[in-house]
This record gives C-alpha cells, structure tokens and sequence, in this order.
C-alpha cells in the first residue's frame, strides 16, 4: 500500500469524526498522521514491517494500531464504523465547490443530510440563518448543485483553479514527481474551464498513474494511455495529467499552454528560421526561465500565457508590439469593498488593516445603499454615521486613505438611491444595477443611462451583471455602453470576484480602444476574498491592459485629482 493511500484513509477519518462532532484532539491527531504519512520518504509497510512505526514522532498508539491495520488488511474497521454514522448525503454535500468541513458539520447539526434539503434551505434564505453562514453561503451551494448536476460543459475559473492548486500541491509532494506546472486553459487564464491540465514528470511513470486512479476525488476514469490519465472529479470537472520526460517538458509546457493557434504560429516561425531547439533547459533554475529560453531560440520575447491565443500575438512579439501587462505589483488600492455595516462578513477595521496587509496606499468602502434591503442597504443616516468612523481612521493614518464611499443602486425606473445632494458629499460613487435584470433593453439603457450622466457616479460596477455560468449579461448594448462611458468620464468596472469577471476579458480590449479608464475591484464582502484582486488582473492582462489604464494603478494622489476633475475629463491621462 502506497504512503499516499494511507495518508487518504487517515484523512477520511478525520473528516468523518469532525462532521460528526468528534473530539477536537483525536480529528487533530488523525489529520496530522495523514501529514506525517505525507512526508515519510521510506515506504510506510516497510516501517510496519519492522516495528519502527511508532517511533515516529506523532504517531501514537491509537494512530499506529490503525496506520498498521490499513497495511495488513487494507481496510480500517474505524473507518467503516464511521462510514456508517455518516449519512451518505452529507459526503456528496462535502462534494461541493466551496463547502468546507465545518460547514457540513453546522448543516449536520441543523437536520440537513441530503443535498436536496440542502437545496430546499438555500433557495429559502434559511442557510444563512446558520452560524458562519451567509447569502454568498447560499448562492455558492445552489451554484455547486447546479454545477453537480449538470457535470458537463465548462466551469468557472475560480472552482477549477482551487481544486487544480489542490492536486498541484498533492502532486509536489510525491517523492516520485519531479516536477509539476500548472497547463492549458486554466494558464491561459480561461474564464471558463473546459478541464483541468496538469503536466509533470516522475521516475516511474506507470506507478504514478496507477496511483492517481486511487485518489478519493477520482470519480470516473474518462480516458488513459500512455503518459496520461484524464478522470473526472467528484464535481464534474475533468482532470487531465501528463507525464513526460525531462528532455521534453518545456516543449510541451509551451505547447500545452497556449492555443493551438499560438503552437502553430510557433511552429511556422521555426521553421522559417530552419532553427532546432536544444537547449538543456534544465540547467535553468527554474522552468519559467527555460521557457523564456525557448522563446529566445525563436528570436523572440517571453510572451505572457494570457496572450497565447490567436498566433498574431506571435507577429506582434516579432515586432516588438507586445503590451507591457499590468502585474498585481501594480494595484495601489481596491475601490470597490463591502463591510458589517451592510452585508459583508469582516468589519470595517477588519478591511482596512487587510488591505494594509497587501501594501495599498488607498481603499474605499462601498456598501449597498438602502433600497437594496436583501443586503442590509444603508440609510442616509447610516451612511453618515460610517463616514464619520472613516474620517476618525483617516485621522489616525499618515500613509493610508480609506475613500468613503457607497455602491449605489440603479433603480428599476432609472432613479438613483440617494438624491444628488446627498451622493455629491461622498468621495467616491460605484452605481450597480442589482434587481431587475431581466427587463427589456429600452429599460436597461435607461436605468445605465441616467447612472453615467450623473455628475457625482464615478463608476459603474459589474456592467453586464452576468454571473459565470449560471446567469447571462442582462439586455445592453455594449456598443452604445462604451460610447455613453467614454462620453461622460465614466469608469468601468472589472469586477474581480471570480463568480463574475464582470467585464470579460474581451469587453476590456474593447474599452481599452475607446480610451475608457478601467478599475480593477474585488468587491470583496469579506478580507479573505481581497486576494480576488488576482482573477481581475489576470483578466485584464488577456486584454492586454497596462497600468496606465487602470484607476487604481495610479498613485493616491493622482487618483484624488482625477476623481476632482468634472467626469467629462477623466478619461484624459493627462
């Protein structure tokens, strides 16, 4: 039995008594013998074999009897008792996206085993009744089940990308991987992930991937061969490992990455120059050096992952037309973020210190204004009273400003939520359109209309109001979109949060022709989701955006004097 296949069965365990409510201590001790079973070099049985088993440091009495089951029977008689106790149900619950232990373990505790009840309390608003739960809560598990059920298709980036980090991290771990990177679309930044790619090498090829068909999260073997394996995960999505040899594995890197389009462009230009790449890339320090190797023995720059699409950005290298991509380095604050106050999870301290934490020099708090009651919206006496704590942390901090601000509701009959005279005191104005979305286009055109002209919005979020997935943008034209945005200064919204990549990547090209000034936000409604701020950049990189287009890429004080300018103006770098 493989080190690795212990350490799942310890794990399992763990998870099992946590959702059951087991002891604190002894889900600890198991959990952390799965680790110890990780990192053991020497085979497990072979320490079995020899009695040394429990003189490794951490594994007990109890966790050695079962370590030692496992390597003679190959089963657990705890782990089947607790398969037992164990409702079904409750597993193909911890099957979603996005849903932890410890929320299985509050579902279990509030009556709910199947995902059908669970299902039923979320479309109920019932979920966020429960400790640690809330709307986001709600929306991600009837997002996952839809996902479940549909077990087709494409998925988000954000779900993809957490579970290909996961097997990426597992892989690295392998004593027999020599190496691991992350391919294909999910490299590309894809915003729709057909499946996941990963690309490694290991001394025993075979033994590997025997291995793999054993992991817990392998539902379904879709397809293997030589040097591959693709099997489907317990949420649908198809994983894809490929193993190769070391001479290889840039050559694939770089094939594997881009398009088909951009492999072929390549190919074309190599043998234009009739030139060979043999190169020992691994005396590289690292494999993003060789692959920059490899695009110099094309005579060529490196070319960013994102921009590995169509072969002209081929052309464009050759000419030295690349753009100079933004890079998270270059965010100096987030512009658009939600608190206590209305419905966001962290407290407005808790946010600032966070986005301290990432080095910014600004912030601005934007919660939902009144109209807006599913999301707690404030009143205009509220949003005084959270201006008023604003300018108390502003006066407690030289080198850093928190903007106050609100994300405004665009009203189904074009009305903004708070009368002009009101909104002009705030320092910053995000107007969003959030109820209504299904209205005719006449409607939509108006309601966006009556937002940009306004004065005092300074920039509309989520513009299309799509959700990846699982809701269409609603009925605008973007065309007639941009042309208003530029005309009236107004700022368009990336929306980072990786449930919306609000605009797409290729909306963002367009804007940036129309000289439309773009901010990058995560509309982050708790510190952990700050980190969003990367899905947007990587949007805005396949748009080929520098930091001269993007607001918060500027300094605190250039983003002051553009937000005075009248919006007519904005748009104008100078």
């Amino acid at each position: 039995m493989h080190n690795q296949e212990i350490a799942w069965a310890l794990s399992e365990i763990a998870d099992l008594m946590d959702i059951i409510g087991e002891n604190s201590f002894k889900v600890r001790a198991f959990r952390q013998g799965a680790l110890i079973v990780e990192s053991i070099e020497s085979p497990v049985t072979k320490l079995v074999a020899r009695n040394q088993l429990s003189k490794i440091r951490g594994i007990g009495k109890g966790l050695c009897a079962e370590i030692e089951s496992l390597v003679h029977y190959e089963k657990s008689q705890l782990l089947e008792k607790l398969r037992n106790e164990v409702p079904p149900g409750l597993l193909e619950i911890l099957d979603l996206p996005n849903v932890g232990i410890s929320s299985v373990r509050t579902f279990f505790k509030a009556g709910i085993t199947t995902i059908e009840e669970l299902e039923e309390m979320a479309k109920a608003r019932k979920i966020r009744q429960l400790p640690g739960q809330g709307p986001k809560t709600e929306l991600a598990i009837l997002r996952g089940i839809e996902m479940i059920r549909r077990r087709s298709g494409k998925f988000p980036i954000g779900i993809a990308k957490s579970a290909a980090e996961s097997f990426v991290h597992f892989l690295k771990n392998l004593p027999e991987v020599n190496r691991v990177e992350l391919t294909g679309d999910l490299r590309r930044h894809e915003e729709m992930v057909q499946e996941i790619y990963i690309l490694c090498t290991a001394e025993e090829e075979s033994a590997l991937l025997e291995l793999l068909k054993k992991h817990p999260s392998a539902t379904h073997i879709l397809d293997e061969g030589a040097g591959y394996l693709r099997f489907r995960l317990t949420f649908g999505i198809p994983m894809h490992i490929e193993v190769t040899s070391e001479a290889e594995f840039i050559p694939r890197w770089v094939e594997t990455t881009g398009t088909e389009a951009h492999w072929q462009a390549l190919q074309d230009l190599r043998r234009e120059q009739a030139s060979h790449y043999n190169n020992p890339w691994q005396s590289y320090q690292t494999t993003e050096e060789a692959e920059e190797n490899y695009y110099e023995s094309l005579q060529l720059p490196w070319i960013a992952p994102e921009l590995r699409d169509s072969g002209q950005e081929v052309e464009k290298a050759k000419q030295g037309k690349l753009p100079k991509l933004i890079k998270e380095q270059d965010i100096r604050g987030d512009l658009h973020i939600h608190t206590k106050w209305s419905d966001g999870v962290s407290s407005l301290e808790e946010m600032v210190m966070a986005c301290q934490s990432r080095g910014y020099e600004y912030m601005a708090i934007t919660d939902h204004s009144q109209s807006l009651h599913i999301a707690r919206g404030l009143s205009e006496e509220q949003l005084l009273k959270q201006k008023k704590a604003i300018e108390s942390l502003n006066k407690n901090s030289a080198d850093f400003t928190v903007f106050s601000g609100v994300e405004m509701d665009i009203l189904t009959d074009g009305r903004l939520d708070y009368p002009d005279e009101f909104i002009q005191e705030m320092d910053l104005v995000i107007a969003s359109v959030h109820t209504s979305l299904r209205q005719e286009r006449h409607k939509i055109h108006n309601r966006i209309e009556q937002a940009l002209k306004n004065p005092h919005v300074d920039i509309l979020a989520h513009p299309t109001g799509r959700l990846l997935g699982s809701r269409d943008p609603y009925d605008v034209d973007i065309d007639w979109l941009f042309d208003l945005a530029a005309k009236t200064g107004t700022v368009l919204e990336i929306n980072a949060s990786p449930e919306r990549l609000d605009l797409s990547a290729n909306l963002v090209k367009q804007a940036k022709e129309r000289d439309i000034l773009i901010a990058i936000n995560t509309d982050a409604h708790d510190r952990a989701r700050l980190g969003d701020i990367q899905y947007g950049i990587n949007n805005a990189r396949k748009a080929g955006l520098e930091k001269e287009d993007v607001l918060n890429c500027y300094s605190l004080k250039e983003v002051q004097k553009i937000l005075n300018k009248p919006k007519s103006k904005r748009n104008s770098r100078s």
